[in-house]
Order: structure tokens, then C-alpha cells, then sequence
């Protein structure tokens, strides 16, 4: 079966009035043209002068013929034009119409652009966000839907399902429209990505029922002409529209929402502080651009609050361009000079210049207060080049071991002294809780299977703006042997080539990893001044990670997770809305909350278990998604092998016709009047 129809129906809002003005006018007009006038006899010498007195009797005779006369025609036209206006005729766009209809309104965090002018150009005054012109839409179509009228089709239900990374259904079927009007106002603004699977899993979910006369609760597939009509309201920018495709039988109704593409954003930012310089925090930041043309920008860098740093000149960002078939983004990135920091801060870095959605403009990162780090190195006793590199960095305490001394010395607790402990071709059998960095040899984690090995690979894809590659690019770099893994989607691949994963990395609230698949002796790494930056900026990473998730940022859609002190409690979420919610914490003292909706500073505050002071942890929460960024709405959308056409909003709203009927039904009784004034000069 093909797509749902898109029709252009009708509504008409009082037809009964316009019948009943039609028929008790229109019946009476044709009646008088029947009727014959009584005149008085007058004897003439002839008629010759007198046809159109003898044409004006025939037509006044009953029960004749009626003869044409454009009077007559024009009167009646008249009468039909003003019976439909007052029946109030109304477009309802180009909507699907009758059945079941499922509303998905995306409100993710491009639905947050605010628009200042229609498609053509129709200056919008005050400026409106995305999702509130998808919201009014959406009501507009429930009221379309099941408002009815006597030549439109009426939708039996209609279900509201809201969606960012995750969707929820906000209202299922009914055909009350005012639960489904305050479902839909309910619907607030997230800056979470656009992922449309599960909404249209929940959507799929209704085209099978359950066969309550079945004591095995079997499903039934709908008929084919059963299916709901599925309408999207979103711009378009899906981040898994690739991997999505319609079903047999399956229609969906792509209503277009929004104009503007003017958008640049900060992906990435994160804080050092220089081993020689631990009172100092220096600033890095990752900028893109996803139009089409190069852009230039100032950037200001925050503390606290306050402004403590300005570009002395405009960042210039290329423009996006086409590689391969893929759409990739211009970059650009920003080294802010150290200032002076010693206590933990909040770091804010901002694109000064407004565009259309200012979310994405900030990225915010939390720096613990200054601290020398502790370093424990295990191996089989032949980690020359980790040891020699280690031993040069300025920690506090670093220590060797052998695997050996390690499993026994952590059978005892013991190791759990030290921020960051190194794997250098060994494995333990366990982890404990803690940060460790691993250099060939797979450490015991779930998700982390070895298959076999690679030989001969260079990289390929590289997160440059993760805070492991700060001054240690691996452009460069050759590998002779790579230890082949497949990880799950808790791990996050930084570094990656042909062949699989390369440098992969771990953060949960009880573990943090940095894995090296591959042994640096058997690469041209240690050749290179990156080799010794990038385990310089993995023992910083590693060892900050634990601290109010320093050195990395959430994401809208994650969770907070984090390890407060034993016996913490009163735990409280301050959202960047100034709103405040209440969080459990477990005995342990771990704390989990969320998922977070909002990009911006949340603030954990919860009373320790000594004493009645609250103690406070700062969180950030950055969108960091330049696929976000691309704000430009989607003409169309490829589902598979069909491709959904984009219907603008303010297409497919209802529009109201009866002024135009009225006034042709005005312009026509004038034309009848002006017909009539000729007939009685002549």
C-alpha cells in the first residue's frame, strides 16, 4: 500500500446556517420569475412598439418555460456564494485526514532556534521559537482533525507523542481536544539530540492489537488501511535518519517547522592546569561552523561569572564543506593564555555574536582546585619508556610494581591510594574502582572483547578536541601491530582507523579508563613529541576525572552519576532554569539523577554525613553535538527507500475562506445591479 493521501479538505464551521439561508431565499427568487403581474386592459392601434412589454408578460406568466436570462443567473449565483460564506468554509492544509493520526513534535535543541522571518521573507515580530511554532501547529491539526464538519473526514484519535533523545507519549489516542491541547502545551524544550527510533517505535507500537479473546495475549496486525498516519513536526535534522526506514503500509506526514540557518557553536572545551604552573588554568575550546560560507567570531572566557578574557581579534571558522559524501563541519580552535586559578572554578567559553539558537553558543567545564597527583606504574618490569615518561612528570608520588605485586597489594586495598594507575602489557584479572590507563594488554572490563589483531594501520578519524589530544596529534602516526577490540556503546572511541578502534576511553561514576590498543614500541609514537603529551594529558584527565566530572561535560540525555562521600545525604539538583529537584543517595554515597534535559551549570548541593553544612559539586552540561548545530530545516526526508517531502507549517495550516466567497457573492450582486440598470435605459 502507498503513503497516506495528502488531500487539501474542507471544514465547514456553520454549514447549517448556509443551507437553511440558501434554500429560503433561492426558492422564493425562482418562484417570482413564475408569477404573472395583474395589469389593467388598455385597447392600442398596435403592439409593434411594445415587444418588450410583451416579452416582460411572457416571463410573468406561470407555469412557462423559463427562458434564459442572465438576471436570473447572476441572481442566483449571488444567493449560492453568500449561502457558503456564511457556512464558513475553512482549508485545512495539506493533512492526512480520517483514521488514527500520531502528532511527534521534536523538541530537541535545534527546535530551539528562535525565528525572525517566515520563508518568504515575513518579518516575525516578536521573535518565536521553533517548538512553540510546532506547538501551535500541532493544536491547529487536532483541531482539524476533530473538529469534523459535514464534507471533511473526521480522525477517530489522535496520540501526541514528544521526543528529543529519548520520546514519551503525552497523550495516548482520544479525541478530546482540549487533553490533547494541554498535552501538547505541556511539551517543554530539552537540548537533547533529534533521535526519531523511538518515536516511531512507540508509534509502531499501535498498529497491532491485542486479542483480549486470546487467553495467550497474541498481538494482530492491523489492516493495512487501519495504520495510524504518522505526522512529524520538526526541522528535519535527525541524527539517526540514516539508519530509519518505513515499513510496509506505512505513511509519514513530514510537517516542516522553521527557516533560519544562521548558527555557529562550541563543541568542545576543556581546562589545564600546566605541570609547572598547578595555580594556573589554561583554556582550550573547539568552535564549528555549519554553513556553508566561513564565519568570524569573538570569544570571551568566563570564571565564575566573570568575564577574565576576550579574543584580541575574530576567530575565523571555515565554512562547511562535502568530503566523500559526508557533510563535515568547518573547525576552529581557541588557546585562551593561563590566568590565575588556584581554587576550583566553573569555565565558561562563549561565542559573543548572537544567532539563531544561543544554546549551543556556550560550553562549560569544572576545574578542581590545584593538586600534585599520585602515579602507580605496573608492568612485567621492562616499562622503560612509560617509566622514563611517568618519572618526568610533576606528581607527587610515583611508584612501580609488578602485575604480581599489584594483585596482591590490591587483595589488601592498597593501590586504592593512587589517582592513576598504569598498565604497561599486563592485565589484571579485575579492576577495582579507580582511573587507569592501559597500554596494550585488554583490562577486564565488560564490553571490551579482544578477536585477534591488525597490522600495518594508520589512523583515521580523531577527536582532536578531546582533552587527550592537546598538543599531541597523531596525524602522523604508524602502528606496526593494533590489538583488534570491539567495544560497546559505553566506551567512546577517540581515535580510530580503518580496521577498528585505536585509543578508546570509559567514564562511569566508579571507573575511568583510557585504553591504547596497541603497545608504543610497536609505532613510530615514541618519535614524536605528541607521545609525551598525550600521556601527560591522560594522567591529568584520568586523574581529575573523579572530581566533579572535571575534564569531561555531560550531555542533554545522560545521567548524573557521581561518588559523594559514605553516609551524604539531603541530596538536591539545581537545574541552569533555576529549577530544583530532590535526589536519592545511597549509603555508599553514590548519587545518580537525571537524565539531565538542559545544557549549562548544574549544581548538586547534600549535607555530609558529619556535621549540618551543605556541601555543593558543580556539574556541566554541554549539547557538544555539531550535527545539532546544523539548524537549517531538512526539505525532505529519506526514510529508506522513500523520501518524505517537507510541508511547511504555515502550509498546512487551516486557512479561512468565507471572506473570499463573501466578497465574489458581493462583486456579483453588483454586476446584477449594474446588468439590470443597462435593461431599463434601453
Amino acid at each position: 500500500m502507498s503513503a497516506p493521501t495528502h488531500i487539501l479538505a474542507l471544514t465547514w464551521v456553520t454549514p447549517l446556517a448556509g443551507a437553511i439561508l440558501g434554500a429560503s431565499i433561492l426558492a422564493p427568487l425562482v418562484a417570482l420569475w413564475f408569477l404573472k403581474l395583474r395589469r389593467k386592459r388598455r385597447v392600442i392601434s398596435s403592439t409593434l412598439l411594445w415587444s418588450r412589454s410583451l416579452a416582460d408578460l411572457r416571463a410573468n406568466t406561470p407555469f412557462q418555460r423559463i427562458r434564459f436570462s442572465w438576471l436570473l443567473l447572476l441572481q442566483i449565483l449571488a444567493i449560492v456564494l453568500i449561502a457558503v460564506a456564511l457556512a464558513q468554509p475553512e482549508a485545512e492544509g495539506l493533512g492526512a485526514s480520517g483514521g488514527r493520526h500520531v502528532l511527534l513534535i521534536d523538541r530537541s535543541a535545534s527546535m530551539n532556534a528562535m525565528e525572525t522571518a517566515e520563508e518568504d521573507g515575513t518579518t516575525i515580530d516578536p521573535p518565536i521559537a521553533r517548538l512553540a511554532l510546532a506547538k501551535e501547529a500541532a493544536k491547529t491539526r487536532v483541531r482539524e482533525l476533530l473538529g469534523g464538519g459535514w464534507f471533511s473526514k473526521r480522525a477517530s484519535e489522535v496520540m501526541i507523542v514528544a521526543f528529543g533523545s529519548r520520546a514519551e507519549i503525552r497523550s495516548p489516542f482520544t479525541d478530546n481536544i482540549s487533553t490533547l491541547e494541554s498535552a501538547i502545551d505541556a511539551i517543554t524544550p530539552t537540548d537533547e539530540a533529534t533521535v526519531l527510533s523511538e518515536a516511531l517505535e512507540l508509534s509502531r507500537a499501535f498498529t497491532s492489537n491485542l486479542n483480549v479473546a486470546d487467553a495467550r495475549g497474541e498481538k494482530n496486525e492491523l489492516p493495512v488501511g487501519e495504520l495510524p498516519t504518522i505526522e512529524l513536526y520538526s526541522d528535519g535534522r535527525v541524527s539517526d535518519l540514516a539508519t530509519l526506514a518505513l515499513r510496509e503500509g506505512e505513511g509519514i506526514v513530514y510537517h516542516r517547522v522553521g527557516a533560519a540557518d544562521r548558527n555557529l557553536a562550541v563543541v568542545a572545551v576543556s581546562a589545564d592546569r600546566p605541570p609547572e604552573q598547578q595555580n594556573r588554568i589554561q583554556v582550550f575550546a573547539a568552535l564549528v561552523n555549519p554553513r556553508t560560507e566561513a564565519a568570524s567570531v569573538t570569544v570571551q572566557m568566563a570564571i565564575d561569572g566573570t568575564v577574565r578574557a576576550v579574543t584580541p581579534e575574530k576567530i575565523t571558522i571555515p565554512a562547511a564543506a562535502e568530503r566523500d559524501g559526508q557533510w563535515v563541519p568547518g573547525r576552529a580552535q581557541v588557546v585562551f593564555r593561563p590566568v590565575e586559578q588556584p581554587n576550583n572554578a566553573s569555565i565558561e567559553v562563549a561565542i559573543v555574536e548572537d544567532d539563531a539558537l544561543r544554546d549551543d553558543d556556550a560550553a562549560l567545564v569544572v576545574v578542581p582546585p590545584a593538586k600534585k597527583l599520585s602515579v602507580l606504574l605496573v608492568s612485567n618490569g621492562d616499562a622503560f619508556l612509560l617509566r622514563t615518561v611517568l618519572e618526568a612528570l610533576p606528581v607527587e608520588r610515583f611508584a612501580t610494581m609488578t602485575l604480581g605485586e599489584f594483585e596482591a597489594a590490591t587483595a589488601q586495598g592498597k593501590p586504592s591510594g593512587y589517582d592513576v594507575v598504569v598498565f604497561d602489557g599486563v592485565a589484571p584479572a579485575a579492576l577495582a574502582p579507580g582511573s587507569y590507563l592501559a597500554v596494550g594488554a585488554v583490562p577486564p572490563i565488560d564490553g571490551l572483547t579482544q578477536f585477534g589483531s591488525h597490522e600495518g594501520v594508520y589512523p583515521r578519524i580523531a577527536r582532536e578536541e578531546h582533552p587527550l589530544f592537546r598538543a599531541a596529534s597523531i596525524d602522523e602516526l604508524f602502528v606496526s601491530k593494533l590489538v583488534a577490540v570491539q567495544a560497546s556503546k559505553n566506551f567512546e572511541v577517540v581515535a580510530e582507523c580503518a580496521e577498528g578502534p585505536m585509543i578508546l576511553t570509559l567514564d562511569r561514576s566508579d571507573l575511568h579508563l583510557v585504553y591504547l590498543a596497541f603497545d608504543p614500541l610497536d609505532s613510530n609514537w615514541p618519535f614524536q613529541r605528541s607521545f609525551v603529551n598525550f600521556v601527560a594529558n591522560a594522567v591529568e584527565h584520568l586523574g581529575r576525572a573523579g572530581e566533579s566530572l572535571t575534564g569531561r561535560a555531560l550531555t542533554p540525555g545522560e545521567a548524573i552519576s557521581m561518588r559523594l562521600p559514605a553516609g551524604a545525604r539531603n541530596g538536591e539538583v539545581e537545574t541552569p532554569d533555576g529549577r530544583k529537584f530532590a535526589c536519592t543517595i545511597d549509603p555508599d554515597g553514590q548519587l545518580t539523577w537525571g537524565p539531565v534535559q538542559l545544557a549549562g551549570l548544574h549544581r548538586i548541593r547534600f549535607t555530609p554525613a558529619i556535621g549540618e553544612g551543605t556541601e555543593l559539586r558543580l556539574v556541566a552540561v554541554n549539547i557538544a553535538n555539531a550535527d545539532e548545530a546544523r539548524i537549517a530545516p531538512r526539505a525532505e526526508l529519506a526514510l529508506g527507500t522513500q523520501t518524505v517531502q517537507g510541508i511547511s507549517v504555515g502550509d498546512s495550516r487551516r486557512g479561512a475562506l468565507w471572506p473570499w466567497v463573501l466578497a465574489l457573492g458581493l462583486l456579483i450582486v453588483l454586476l446584477e445591479w449594474w446588468s439590470y440598470q443597462r435593461q431599463v435605459r434601453v
